[in-house]
């Protein structure tokens, strides 16, 4: 057999021997190499293609329901001529029925009237020759430039594919002697996270100062002018926000039907001023115990008062969120380019310390401040699921190893068995490197390849074994010499290996091609083909030397 006789030269020299080490540690060192230089990139798992889409929309604290609508027009309108899009819903002082994103992104607390959600339905996927992700990638810049009016926080939010987090990339900003501090350094890291080119929607979870009007009654000039304190009060709520008065009962209604009165949109303001107030306020008159009407707003004086910042707190520690989403790209490429700058840009006025993984810690040299910037969100997800998988790969090589000690009794076999299994990470790489070759988008290595990446070692180890074990058998029963067994079993238990690799091949391509499991299938593809050549070519070599000691 050709492939008998070409293994049984290279176990004979030991130059080519020394070749297939070579090139093993050359391609092994490749795949390894490609990690830093991004040409493979690494997620939690890729981005999900859906039919709809959200879209939040944040004013100033204190903006107007005019202007938030002025604002959701203006997006509604730029929505409205992409002809994929189907149907669009605005929920302005609300969130939109709840959903998954919803759910975690914290749209059930949207009440204010500077808040608003936009609901937008696209085509289904197989109406479209664009990804959903991909079409809002290329909307996102063109809405936020034209329809930003009053300094509006404009955030394409879409329904994840993975973990349940607040954004791809949350930075908790913990420290600071006051809110305003905090909310300055905030500020800060915010810039640095709007610098890099694949961070959208940044966004500081934190109240901005503006000016409210508060309402002061003069009480005695109330009492001297026989007007109630308490109807004062009762007309002004009445007048602006509203109340049940009565109800109707109606043979046909299940329940009473309430009567709400309240003034019509004539009490609205026509601008935010001072003035404004004071005007609608003169149209507000009561009646007093005599009979005589009386201008409320005698009784009135406004105050313009700073609003006092909603406080959010974590582990009873208060803190600020600065969320990030990716647009195409992982979180972790450019968390570690803002990292970067975090250091060349805030280390004249803060000392930089390292705590935790990514996390850091800073003291202002000027108040001894201290702040700590701990990075949550999809990307921590991302880093703790890699590294329990990760475990679970160290500690599947460690149980295989052990097990392979108690079968051939020898640590030296047992370790080359545990190295030609480590060596088909080779072949997922290079799979995810076509593969991404191949298609649009980028194709990551995700948690799904970890998990396939973990099921060929036990392929892998039993390739192996079936070469050790018949090579030993044709020894005992065939006096053959190492080499020779070593070859023919190899060239005999290609085929099988083969089949089974083919096999494999076969079923994982259906994965392939999948959003959430293609890592899977793509890392079964390549780590199987891979393997077959490490079971010709790397096994013989490796286990040759080993093989003559436990025969001896």
């Amino acid at each position: 057999m050709k492939l008998e006789k070409f293994i049984y030269n290279i176990l004979q020299s030991r130059s080519k021997s020394l070749l297939v080490y070579l090139i093993a540690l050359v391609l092994f060192i490749l795949s390894i190499a490609m990690f830093p230089t991004e040409i493979i990139k690494a997620k939690m798992l890729p981005s999900k293609d859906s039919n709809t889409f959200s879209v939040y929309v944040d004013l100033k604290d204190g903006s107007s329901k005019v202007q938030t609508k002025e604002v959701t027009r203006c997006i509604s309108k730029n929505l409205q001529k992409n002809e994929l899009v189907t149907n669009i819903s605005v929920f302005i002082g609300e969130g939109q029925p709840l959903d998954f994103a919803a759910l975690v992104k914290q749209s059930a607390l949207k009440d204010k009237q500077s808040q608003a959600e936009i609901m937008v339905n696209i085509k289904k996927a197989q109406e479209r020759d664009i990804t959903s992700y991909n079409l809002i990638s290329n909307i996102r810049e063109n809405i936020q430039k034209n329809c930003s009016l009053y300094d509006a926080n404009i955030k394409f939010i879409e329904l994840p594919a993975g973990p349940p987090v607040l954004a791809s990339i949350v930075a908790e900003i913990y420290g600071g002697e006051t809110f305003e501090s905090r909310r300055e350094f905030s500020k800060k890291i915010a810039k640095i996270l709007k610098d890099q080119s694949t961070l959208v929607d940044i966004d500081i979870m934190a109240d901005k100062d503006y000016i409210k009007y508060q309402l002061e009654l003069d009480n005695n000039k109330i009492i001297k002018s026989g007007v109630s304190l308490e109807q004062i009060k009762n007309i002004l709520y009445l007048a602006y926000e509203g109340m049940e008065v009565s109800v109707v009962n109606e043979n046909n209604a299940e329940n009473q039907i309430p009567i709400f009165l309240r003034l019509d949109d004539s009490r609205l303001l026509e601008d935010s001023s001072k003035e404004s107030l004071e005007n609608k306020l003169q149209n507000l008159k009561v009646v007093n115990n005599q009979g005589l009407m009386i201008n409320i707003a005698s009784f009135i004086t406004i105050k313009e008062v700073i609003k006092e910042p909603t406080l959010t707190s974590k582990n009873l520690k208060m803190m600020i969120n600065v969320i990030a989403e990716t647009d195409k790209d992982s979180q972790i490429y450019p968390l570690l380019d803002a990292r970067k700058q975090m250091f060349d840009e805030l280390s004249n006025d803060y000392k930089i310390s390292k705590t935790n993984m990514l996390n850091l810690s800073f003291i202002d040299k000027n108040t001894n401040e201290k702040f700590d910037l701990i990075f949550d969100g999809e990307l921590k997800v991302t880093i703790d699921t890699f590294i329990d998988l990760g475990g679970a790969f160290i500690i599947a090589l460690v149980l295989i190893f052990f097990l392979m000690v108690m079968y051939y009794k020898s640590f030296a076999l047992s370790g080359g068995i545990v190295l030609s299994s480590f060596i088909s990470i080779v072949g997922v790489i290079f799979a995810h490197v076509i593969m991404d070759m191949m298609t649009n988008d980028t194709f990551y290595l995700t948690a799904t390849s970890l998990i396939g990446f973990i099921g060929l070692i036990g392929i892998n180890s039993r390739n192996s074994t079936l070469i050790i074990d018949f090579s030993k058998q044709l020894v005992i029963e065939k006096n053959l010499s190492i080499n020779q067994a070593i070859a023919k079993a190899t060239a005999t238990r290609s085929k099988p290996i083969i089949l089974t690799v083919l096999t494999m091949v076969f079923a994982s391509s259906l994965l392939a091609t999948d959003a959430v499991f293609g890592g899977l299938g793509v890392a079964l593809i390549g780590g199987t083909l891979i393997s077959y050549i490490v079971s010709m070519f790397f096994v013989p070599v490796i286990i040759k030397n080993q093989l003559h000691k436990i025969l001896n």
